[in-house]
């Protein structure tokens, strides 16, 4: 696990930093908006972070964020929109529906929380059959709550191809293993950054 770091800063953006936090503090919005706009829109660039999943994870995990996350994160949510909401059935009925087609016998979703017989966490499992005739390691699709996002056996391009087809976005390791720099998520017990992966797919007990 990853924990928080000071990250190197120039002194141009030490500064913007600490005019948005400054700003934040006022609780003015206008004022910030205003302030946001003069300074270009600054935000955290994070590489491999698409635009959706991105706007996924600013609008679940900054409004509770730690106190030491970059204001940058802040403000973006406060000024962009959230993005729509998924319904939870149609999302978890068009996952098992995908791995129906492939003809691999899905389960029932399950709570991440009850997968792991304990805890809780955003996203769902929905066991499956897959191709190594291993009853005791069946296949796991993971069902993100905060979008349209799965991962599971990458190691057939047959899932990846199919959930793509289907609408979904597939975080395989190069696109879920980039950290997401200056954010403070309480993971078990602490403020720390996060990978991609682990936002989207979160489990603690």
């Amino acid at each position: 696990m990853t924990g928080f770091t000071d990250r190197p800063q120039d002194g141009v953006a030490r500064s913007v930093e600490a005019r948005l936090r400054a700003a934040l503090d006022l609780g003015d919005l206008d004022e910030l908006r205003a302030l946001y706009e003069r300074l270009g829109r600054p935000r955290v660039e994070v590489p491999r972070l698409a635009e959706e999943v991105r706007a996924a994870i600013v609008h679940a995990y900054v409004p509770v964020c730690g106190e030491r996350s970059d204001p940058r994160w802040r403000v973006e949510a406060l000024l962009t929109e959230p993005p729509p909401p998924v319904d939870s059935a149609e999302r978890l009925g068009r996952a098992w529906a995908v791995l129906a087609e492939l003809g691999v016998n899905p389960w029932a979703p399950m709570p991440c929380g009850l997968y792991h017989d304990e805890g809780g966490g955003n996203y769902d499992v929905i066991v499956h059959d897959n191709d190594r005739d291993d009853p005791d390691h069946p296949g796991e699709l993971y069902v993100s709550q905060l979008g349209l996002f799965v991962n599971g056996d990458d190691w057939d391009d047959r899932y990846r191809v199919a959930f793509t087809e289907a609408g979904f976005q597939w975080i395989d390791q190069r696109t879920g293993g980039a950290l997401v720099t200056g954010l403070q998520v309480r993971y078990f017990g602490e403020w720390t950054e996060l990978h991609i992966d682990t936002l989207l797919f979160l489990w603690q007990d």
